[in-house]
């Protein structure tokens, strides 16, 4: 189970020292790290003293297209702990905390993906993502592939995230089929995997 410990430490320490408990590292734990749509992750963080502390996902919203709000955590035996509310997407969401008027954004991440996401094959591009999906899913042929503007409502950050529309042609078929498809990553500089495919964006 990843820890936040190293950033959100550096950053509590350097603008926050009394917010730090004297004898821990703040730490954050999600359980489970990967959810499914409509699914409820647990948080936990540890090191941290305050009279309260909020949550929240970063770039998550409801199904009308609104930013969740913060979700304030209770103390308990000195650990801070709550649910986070579901994103209404599919992707990987930061984890920032509040205490009073400071923000920190921690290094562990919500990801909301379908069962077997992680075990598919990562690629350098989206491009080539949206490739392998055609050829293996559909079992067709690549005619027409371009990146695709996000639409309003999806606040996800848009450099983990990026949906393309795909022209293709099927195996044995006549005539072409369009798709959008949504390449995800798990951090800049990481390589790509289909997130999902759907008929509207």
């Amino acid at each position: 189970m990843l820890r936040c410990a190293l950033l959100v430490g550096i950053v509590v320490l350097a603008f926050a020292p009394s917010f730090v408990s004297a004898d821990s590292q703040p730490q954050l734990t999600l359980q489970p790290r990967v959810t499914m749509l409509h699914q409820r992750a647990w948080i936990r963080v540890t090191g941290i003293t305050s009279s309260s502390l909020d949550v929240r996902v970063v770039g998550a919203t409801t199904e009308l297209g609104k930013q969740l709000p913060w979700t304030k955590l209770t103390l308990q035996r000195n650990v801070w702990r709550g649910r986070l509310p579901a994103p209404a997407l599919r992707g990987v969401y930061a984890i920032e905390l509040r205490v009073g008027s400071l923000h920190v954004r921690a290094d562990e991440r919500l990801r909301v993906y379908e069962p077997g996401t992680m075990k598919r094959p990562s690629f350098k591009t989206p491009e080539a993502v949206v490739r392998w999906w055609v050829r293996t899913v559909p079992h067709g042929n690549v005619t027409a592939l371009r990146r695709w503007p996000p639409p309003a409502f999806d606040l996800r950050d848009h450099r983990l995230h990026q949906m393309l529309v795909v022209a293709y042609s099927p195996r044995g078929r006549k005539g072409r089929l369009g798709m959008f498809v949504t390449a995800v990553r798990e951090g800049t500089g990481q390589r790509w995997r289909l997130l999902e495919a759907t008929v509207t964006p």
